[in-house]
């Protein structure tokens, strides 16, 4: 695995298009790291809704790079409508979480967005079944599933991967939390997006234990992945760049496979690739099965590895 390039020290000198820090944001709010430009909206009616919806998508074809809509005074049937109704803004895709009466929804701006996270998920299912884990029963992706950790609050991710662990017990209940998710935006919703990572682990209490996040810039032709996971519960407090970079040399770097409540945790960026038509920065990507898989690997099974090779196929329809 490539190391983090944290400091002056050897490793992958990745162009983020904006500056990271390595460790998480301070709040989990689910709004709090929104960019400039987004657009506001009262709720009454979903034929107003719809129009604003609309005039966000046009924008976005005419090169806006603005993908959030807030809605403000959300009514219980409205936010139940937009979790389990897809369609109720008339063929606009997007992603939807909420808060109390106040929403967000990401809109999916491309075919870029979705094939990009499809195939992230498509070349994690075949390093599975190369393993043997052949069944779909051995690979289920939760999609757009709304999680829900408390009764005021819920989000759904691009993708999740669940286990056969945390798969419903019985017909009709709840599934477990995912063990990764995958986040996916626009160059401009990065720090959105990281919001987002530190959104999934902290309410998870880190049964969510990997967040991918998925930046797509169109200006530049490039890609920027993150690998967003918890420090250990016993690193120092606050993380350094030495102790982040000597968790990133681990190899591999296995996220805690405890809970941990989100007053006690530590989010950090544990690696990152860039790919454009040049090539491929910061291959290869390795997960850990253990964490992934919430078990650990028997005969014939073991880390998962997204090879540079595997980073150009799954971009090969943007540049």
């Amino acid at each position: 695995m490539a190391s983090l390039k944290t400091d002056g020290s050897a490793g992958p000198n990745i162009s983020l298009p904006e500056p990271v820090s390595r460790t998480g944001p301070s709040s989990s709010s689910i709004m709090s790291k929104l960019p400039d430009g987004y657009v506001v909206h009262h709720f009454s009616r979903f034929k107003l809704l719809r129009t604003c919806a609309k005039v966000l998508v046009e924008s976005l074809q005419s090169k806006s790079e603005n993908q959030w809509l807030v809605i403000l005074g959300l009514t219980q049937s409205a936010i139940r409508k937009l979790d389990e109704d897809h369609s109720c803004l008339e063929g606009i895709e997007y992603r939807f979480a909420w808060e109390g009466h106040a929403g967000f929804i990401k809109i999916v701006p491309s075919f870029e967005h979705d094939s990009v996270t499809d195939g992230v998920t498509r070349v994690l299912d075949l390093s599975l079944i190369k393993m043997g884990l052949e069944s779909t029963i051995s690979r289920k992706w939760v999609g757009t599933t709304m999680y829900k950790p408390t009764a005021n609050k819920g989000k759904q991710a691009d993708q999740g991967f669940l286990p056969p662990s945390r798969r419903p017990s019985a017909p009709g209940l709840p599934p477990g939390w995912p063990t990764l998710t995958i986040e996916t935006g626009l160059s401009k919703s990065l720090s959105q997006l990281r919001q987002d990572a530190l959104w999934w682990l902290s309410n998870s209490s880190g049964e969510v234990r990997i967040v991918l996040v998925i930046s797509i810039s169109k200006r530049e032709d490039r890609v920027f992945i993150e690998v967003w996971q918890l420090a250990p519960p016993n690193s120092p407090r606050p993380l350094t760049r030495a102790y982040i970079q000597t968790l990133c040399q681990q190899s591999p770097n296995i996220p805690p496979l405890v809970q941990q409540q989100a007053v006690s945790q530590q989010a950090y960026c544990a690696h990152e690739v860039e790919i454009s038509a040049n090539g491929v920065t910061g291959a290869p990507l390795t997960l850990p099965f253990v964490a992934v898989y919430d078990r650990p690997p028997a005969q014939g099974e073991g880390d998962i590895v997204l090879t540079g090779q595997n980073f150009l196929d799954v971009t090969s329809d943007l540049f």
